[in-house]
């Protein structure tokens, strides 16, 4: 609940008030009787917020929280009969009267709540031993409550008519009947809620219990005086009541920012186990100081008793060891269940349960939490190229960073391989969300260096709220999964928000990968080509085989959206050999048909060179169709440089070896450099469509492109531009020394019959052009 430090600082300030008030007023009966009536106030709010906590409450402890707070509106009730007696001179109570009874039926509820939390808690558990320890101690309370109170008590009693002696007397037997019922709990090491809720909870009872004894000897002796500070107890029994409730609102362990409860939880420990004890040498000692003579036999049966509790305390300290022992190994072996054994932060398992009572929790307050879902970008990479052992310490490193830079209250979580997850909870607002990531971000900021490679990091990062993008653990998760691989694909902006549509788009997606599997069968995927022409000897060089797919319902489906899914399921390889051995045959036809050796371009997927076959099954190819392998060009991005450079560098090396071109497709927007141009050693580049579109108008371009085409110079290299829609992008490229082009200025990519129909027109698109 909100607001409880202000709650204990009021209630701490208004016993200090009460007592200050009260010492000063002493002797002022009217002022007493008045500042009494301040009780009131702070028993009202009490009342209130038991109410509250017992409505929260789980169906567990719910009823308990009724019968006190019951107890807590009988004290009410009793102090709002005597203020109405001190305001109206019409009321006047009797003695014994009303508020009386009200007095009783506090502490009886409270008796009857504690009697229902010892049914719930001991009704399965094996009672003897508890209620053998709870009785030893109340032996020892009860001859003090009979000798000093009860008895006199009972004496007093043939001198006061019955409801007076019955009332007085129900006093100390239901303070004994809540202390029998409390340390059978205790004894038993059963508990309310939390550590403090049951601190609050004895502290309350004991209170009362204190209150009731002191007033009731005070009352015998005589000595009882308004404005006393026993006045205050039964008041600060029901502050302490309300504390205990509020805090058994709160699920979990409560965190300590100190060690002094840490250092006492031994001590306390042990005195619960010897308090039966102590109280049974207690009850000797007081036996012993009745006695009118030295009596051997008592005394012998003493020391009797006495020995028999030094051996099992000896045996305790004993089981104390073995325990200790016990523990540790429990406590290793559940931290290591729970905790990620290479970075030491919590694992999948240890997350997913805090995660979901945390959802729970949300769902009980109200409130918001963000759950954070990020990968390592490119992390395959270091792992294939330096070792899986660079891998690990990269990890470690991350890890560390991430401990230093996510503050303590967010919980971290390594989820498996290069995923980490990070839950904000609560989320008072999206700022927080929003620092979080900037933290993540941070901390791929500086280089990292393992074993004299200076590595760059990045991370993908998806964001979820709940209860916006999800109302369980497992569609929250799966909402920043979704978001994180959004983040993954998107060159410019690395960490995203769950948004609807991201869902929609992966049930496209799964569609796409149900679809795909048997789409060549059935005749959906097809090729189109696209005309390639040198613009220095104005001819057609070539062509690019191009994949298209159209759907018998979704109808025709870019390579943008279809590509990436073949490539994480596998299935590009399949896809990839039948795009080349189809191109291929389409080149012999071409040529049977009196065309010309036209360059037939295909595109090569980076995850084809994963195949270890991928060489042999291109030159088994172009044997079995009849190609040469000087008319055969293949295209890779730039992403390929990010691979195993020396597997790749000797796959390429094969086929450039058989005649086969080499070409750097959309060269400029990804990963190469010039060392890579060098391993690799294409032999033609190809400028991406997006340095093309506008070099005629915009300087900034026109500067790289030349640039381009100067380093595809100074390297041997031939340089070709794609996207080359208008006539003063042609001239442009023509003067700045490109060599080829391709693009709508020359034709759109068509299926085999048209490029033929533009084939047959000879000089028709030379002459344009």
């Amino acid at each position: 609940m909100k607001y409880k430090s202000l709650f204990y600082g009021l209630s701490a300030g208004y016993l200090v008030l009460f007592l200050s008030l009260s010492h000063f007023n002493q002797g002022n009966e009217t002022a007493l009787t008045w500042i009494g009536h301040l009780n009131i106030v702070p028993v009202l709010i009490c009342t209130l917020l038991l109410i509250i906590v017992t409505q929260r409450s789980d169906n567990k402890n719910r009823l308990f929280w009724l019968f006190t707070t019951l107890s807590s509106s009988f004290y009410l009730l009793s102090l709002l009969l005597l203020f109405a007696d001190t305001l109206s001179s019409r009321i006047t109570l009797s003695s014994p009267g009303l508020a009386d009874l009200f007095w009783v039926a506090e502490g009886a509820l409270l008796f009857l709540g504690l009697l229902i939390v010892v049914y719930q808690r001991l009704k399965s558990l094996r009672l003897m031993q508890y209620l053998l320890d709870a009785s030893i101690f109340m032996s020892t309370t009860a001859v003090f409550s009979w000798s000093l109170i009860i008895a006199p008590l009972l004496t007093n009693s043939a001198h006061e008519d019955g409801i007076q002696a019955f009332i007085n007397l129900s006093y100390p037997i239901i303070d004994l009947g809540n202390l029998f019922l409390l340390s059978l709990l205790l004894f038993s090491n059963q508990t309310i809620g939390n550590s403090r809720t049951d601190k609050m909870l004895i502290a309350s009872v004991l209170l009362l219990t204190v209150g009731d004894s002191v007033y009731l000897y005070m009352q015998l002796n005589e000595t009882y005086l308004l404005g006393s500070p026993v006045d205050l107890t039964w008041t600060a029994s029901i502050l302490l009541l309300a504390v205990a409730g509020m805090d058994s609102l709160q699920s979990g362990p409560i965190k300590r920012t100190s060690r002094i409860s840490t250092k006492l939880t031994t001590p306390l420990s042990w005195l619960r186990r010897l308090l039966p004890y102590v109280s049974l040498i207690a009850l000797f000692a007081i036996i012993l100081e009745e006695l009118s003579e030295f009596n051997v036999m008592v005394v012998g049966s003493a020391l009797a008793v006495l020995l028999i509790i030094a051996r099992l305390i000896l045996t305790f300290i004993e089981n104390d060891y073995l325990l200790g022992r016990l523990t540790h190994t429990v406590e290793v072996k559940e931290h290591e269940a729970n905790h990620d054994s290479l970075t030491g932060l919590p694992n999948r398992r240890k997350f997913d349960a805090e995660l979901r009572r945390a959802v729970e929790q949300a769902k009980t307050d109200r409130h918001q939490l963000a759950l954070l879902f990020f990968d390592l970008d490119r992390f395959k990479h270091v792992n294939d190229s330096l070792g899986h052992t660079v891998g690990d310490q990269l990890l470690q490193v991350v890890a560390d960073r991430l401990r230093e830079y996510i503050p303590l209250s967010r919980l971290l979580a390594r989820q498996g391989g290069d995923e980490f997850t990070v839950l904000v909870d609560p989320l008072e607002g999206e700022v927080e969300a929003y620092r979080t990531i900037a933290a993540i971000e941070e901390v791929f900021k500086k280089p990292i260096m393992l074993n004299g490679v200076v590595l760059y990091g990045s991370a993908s990062i998806g964001a979820a709220l709940y209860p916006r993008d999800g109302e369980t653990a497992d569609e929250l998760m799966r909402s920043a999964d979704m978001a994180m691989h959004e983040a993954k694909k998107n060159r410019h902006q690395k960490s995203l928000f769950f948004e609807p549509n991201m869902g929609e788009r992966l049930a496209y997606k799964v569609e796409l990968e149900h679809e795909m599997r048997g789409a060549i069968e059935r005749g959906e995927i097809f090729l189109h080509y696209q005309l390639q022409k040198n613009i220095q000897t104005c001819q057609i060089v070539g062509v690019e085989a191009l994949i298209r797919w159209h759907h018998p319902t979704l109808g025709p489906i870019s390579p943008v959206e279809f590509i990436p899914i073949a490539e994480e399921t596998g299935m590009i390889i399949p896809i990839g050999e039948w795009v080349m051995r189809t191109a291929c045959r389409q080149q012999v036809e071409w040529m049977h048909r009196g065309h010309g050796c036209l360059r037939m371009s295909v595109n090569v997927s980076p995850y084809q060179f994963q195949d270890e076959l991928f060489v042999e099954k291109i030159l088994h190819t172009l044997r079995e169709t009849g190609v040469d392998p000087r008319n055969m060009t293949i295209e890779v991005t730039e992403s390929l440089a990010i691979r195993d450079v020396e597997k790749v560098s000797a796959q390429l090396r094969l086929l450039r070896d058989t005649g086969i071109r080499l070409a750097i497709d959309d060269f400029g927007t990804g990963y190469a450099s010039l060392k890579y141009l060098r391993t690799f050693e294409p032999h033609l580049l190809k400028i991406d469509r997006f340095f093309v579109d506008g070099i005629d108008v915009e300087t900034e371009r026109g500067n790289m492109v030349q640039a381009i085409i100067a380093i595809g110079r100074s390297l041997n290299m031939e340089v070709l531009a794609e996207g080359v829609e208008t006539l003063e992008q042609l001239e442009f490229l023509r003067a700045a020394g490109c060599d080829e082009v391709q693009g709508y200025y020359l034709s759109r990519p068509l299926p085999a019959d048209g490029v033929e129909q533009l084939l047959r027109g000879p000089f028709r698109m030379t002459h344009t052009v």
